[in-house]
């Protein structure tokens, strides 16, 4: 009997083959298209337990899709897709529990009409459990930390079928790896997170011409030093695309606060001869979320991201290097520090919480570059990583143990690759950015 057909005896109607709509929808992710045996869209955790069991059993690879961002193609495997769990409910309590096939604007559309939020991805369509498992940078991160730090409990189907509720009381040591290991541990069918207040918000954007960037990158600086943790920021230094899309630096700003505040806190850049556009004024948390890109990008991206600990000036100088070079390139600075940084760097997954930023920097080319041109493109954007402490592993497009390794420092992935070993020996989630057993 084929994996198909058992599980669609053990989860009637939740079993999709090629040829399906349902099957096209899961194979497909960022990264590429796969060609799985069977894509399955459970609807309850017991559901997933099944096919986990199934699948494990039948030496299957299994790859789990929550928005299918951060996830590597499958080819003659399981696809285990959540988009059918997407409920989100505000509890009584004050938590929200969601999802994990949750959207961050499914999240942002129950929370907001309460004045609430939690730090979310950047863009509507982002799938809440890759992003909270990987860590979850994002608008609050300064005032609310990760969306890691805002979980409570976690819902989790085990590799070998069990479903366990994990919190800081209930398999303690499992919670603190689930917030930064990734989908390494099994698959997550619910999040609980502590929402805080997301209303009162002012922000916008503000961009800049190329005439001077260095200028720029020290002025967004020392205004993110200064200000106070309410204030999020997010620095994208563009190159020439295509017309309608022009170059230079663009702010994406929001404070809790109001417009003069903003304004105050802003000057040094506001003041900076090179602005070119200033749009400001009241903004509500879900609109603060973005719409993504259609489709993958017509580009390779060369380069990488990591925390910087300084964003000192040496800092700063290879950062405008890198940018201002024959190589297209797109660099992307995100402020951290304030409640990201007061988070001990060994009470999660996630232990880089010195960082003063996140950056990324990507040398953009043809899909037809040659060796020589990635080559070049990589030395340069190097030079500007060589500042970082460590990857960040939702924004890397890279996998391997190279990888894993420069996400968590070396104790931090020991205890990892510890409890990986007591919850998946045989390794059977393993398609992400995989924590080996320890042996």
């Amino acid at each position: 009997m084929s994996i198909l057909s058992e599980l669609s005896e053990r989860v009637p109607g939740r079993a999709h083959g090629p040829g399906t709509t349902e099957y096209d929808a899961g194979a497909a992710v960022f990264a590429g298209v796969g060609e799985p045996q069977v894509v399955v869209r459970p609807r309850t955790a017991d559901e997933v337990a099944a096919a986990v069991g199934l699948a494990a059993a039948s030496g299957l690879p299994i790859a789990v899709r929550s928005g299918g961002h951060g996830l590597l193609p499958v080819d003659d495997g399981l696809v285990i897709d959540l988009a059918e769990l997407t409920a989100v409910e505000l509890r009584p309590d004050g938590t929200v529990s969601v999802g994990a096939g949750a959207r961050w604007a499914d999240v942002a559309a129950v929370l907001s009409p309460h004045g609430l939020a939690v730090s979310s991805g950047d863009t509507r369509d982002v799938g809440v459990g890759g992003l909270a498992l990987g860590g979850g940078i994002g608008w609050f991160v300064r005032q609310q930390g990760l969306a890691a730090d805002a979980l409570r409990e976690v819902e989790l189907v085990t590799p070998t079928g069990d479903v366990l509720t994990v919190d800081e009381t209930s398999h303690p040591d499992l919670f603190w790896a689930l917030r930064g290991g990734g989908g390494n541990f099994g698959v997550v069918t619910r999040f609980v997170f502590q929402p805080t207040p997301g209303d009162g918000l002012v922000g916008g954007h503000v961009h800049f011409d190329t005439s001077d960037v260095p200028a720029v990158l020290r002025a967004w600086r020392d205004v993110m030093r200064a200000g106070p943790d309410e204030l999020n920021s997010t620095l994208t230094v563009m190159p020439e695309f295509a017309p309608g899309m022009p170059a230079g630096p663009q702010l994406g700003i929001a404070l809790q606060g109001d417009e003069s505040r903003l304004r105050e806190l802003l000057e040094p850049l506001l003041s900076l001869p090179s602005v070119t556009e200033v749009s400001l004024g009241p903004v509500a948390y879900g609109d603060l979320l973005e719409d993504a890109p259609p489709g993958r990008p017509p580009f390779v991206f060369v380069g990488g991201n990591g925390f910087v600990p300084d964003l000192s000036d040496e800092a700063l100088d290879a950062i405008a290097r890198a940018y201002d070079r024959e190589v297209p390139t797109m660099v992307l600075l995100r402020a951290l520090g304030g409640a990201f940084g007061r988070v001990a760097p060994d009470a999660t997954a996630i232990a880089h919480r010195d960082a003063e930023a996140l950056l990324i920097v990507n040398g953009v080319l043809q899909p037809d570059a040659t060796p020589e041109q990635v080559a070049a493109a990589k030395a340069g954007s190097d030079a500007a990583l060589a500042y970082t402490s460590g990857t960040y592993g939702n924004f890397s497009a890279e996998y391997g143990d190279a990888v894993t390794a420069s996400m968590y420092p070396p104790h931090t992935l020991e205890r990892l690759r510890r409890i990986k070993a007591e919850i998946d020996p045989g390794n059977v989630f393993r398609r992400n950015h995989n924590i080996t057993p320890a042996r």
